[in-house]
């Protein structure tokens, strides 16, 4: 089972997501590397905070939607022109995401799915007029989860 899935690649910007172990127990916590990187020919700004854009959803072998027990809140404070950095073609920025799986709705042995959502929905008036990547990409990882 692989570990890991790049969302779909576009003209600029691609988000992509790595589980630090495919193999884990119900009790331990899922660690995910998310990254979003430069794909373009220029310089492109990116909201600093990922943790703000990003959702997961868990589903189980059959597809279905596991029911999550936290309910994430992605509303950032009001940005500042600090909050935006520019990446460099090639160039990418990494969050490491850490979550109980009982948060996710797993709570027993199986094979899961993790989509993360990355949406960058900020207004141009929210972004001081910088040329940020707006728009919404999807990641994906699977994991099997051992009993305890």
């Amino acid at each position: 089972m692989l570990s890991s899935a790049h969302a779909q690649t576009t003209e600029h910007i691609r988000f992509s997501a790595q589980a630090s172990t495919p193999v884990l127990s119900v009790s331990q916590p899922l660690q995910t590397r998310l990254r979003i990187t430069n794909r373009s020919q220029t310089s492109r700004y990116v909201f600093r905070d990922l943790e703000y854009f990003v959702t997961a959803w868990a589903y189980d072998g059959a597809a279905r939607s596991m029911h999550k027990e936290v309910v994430e809140e992605v509303s950032p404070p009001p940005p500042l022109r600090s909050d935006f950095i520019l990446l460099k073609p090639g160039q990418y920025i990494e969050y490491i995401r850490r979550e109980r799986l009982g948060d996710l709705g797993i709570h027993k042995a199986g094979q899961y799915r993790i989509d993360f959502d990355y949406r960058m929905n900020l207004s141009p008036k929210g972004t001081y007029g910088l040329p940020v990547w707006r728009g919404t990409q999807r990641a994906s990882v699977f994991i099997q989860v051992r009993a305890d």
